[in-house]
């Protein structure tokens, strides 16, 4: 089996699309909104991915 080129090991292809998202980042907007609004993990999970990081900044808003 011939290696990952470096590219898709990182989880971005050279045409820009990501292969998964980042399991860190996940934990931290999931903890994030979980912990302002008291939502379920679960959720906060079905979200697609722009909405949750949506969320995520309006949280920041008025936190300031």
């Amino acid at each position: 089996m011939s290696p990952l080129p470096t590219a898709t090991r990182s989880g971005v292809s050279p045409s820009g699309g990501v292969i998964s998202y980042p399991s860190a980042q996940l934990y931290e907007e999931v903890a994030y909104v979980a912990y302002n609004f008291h939502w379920q993990r679960e959720d906060i999970l079905d979200l697609e991915h722009y909405e949750r990081q949506r969320w995520v900044k309006e949280i920041e808003k008025i936190r300031q």
